[in-house]
């Protein structure tokens, strides 16, 4: 096979700083979206107990009526919650986060790892 001339140019003193930022900014990206990604899991994640802590805010031994104010302020709360993860999902920022990784993973399927949380035990800390 013969080789292309200019396939792969070394870059010249000039272009090094634009490449060392270009890489900057993708993995700030990268950060950036992965951030997203834990924020969306995380609300996901949440909303597996949506019903069970809607049940648990009702009391046991209570009146009829308190009993329905309590199921009333755990269905508005859910729905809040609902409507919280629709949202982050929905947004601009979600939609390119779950396109590029698409796009990735069409283009290289092999070598993906799972992810796992018990590889990850401080993967709900947001302050990461």
């Amino acid at each position: 096979m013969a080789a292309v001339g200019n396939q792969f140019k070394k870059p010249t003193s000039g272009s090094l700083g634009q490449v060392k930022e270009q890489e900057m900014a993708d993995e700030e990206q990268l950060e950036l979206s992965m951030k997203q990604l834990n924020l969306l899991h995380i609300k996901c994640r949440e909303l597996r107990t949506t019903i069970q802590r809607m049940l648990e805010a009702i009391p046991n031994n209570s009146t009829a009526e308190e009993v329905y104010e309590c199921f009333v302020k755990s269905v508005a709360a859910a729905s809040a919650q609902i409507k919280d993860f629709s949202t982050l999902y929905n947004s601009e920022e979600s939609r390119m986060v779950l396109d590029h990784a698409k796009k990735s993973r069409d283009a290289n399927p092999k070598g993906i790892k799972p992810w796992r949380a018990k590889d990850h035990p401080d993967w709900l800390d947001l302050a990461q």
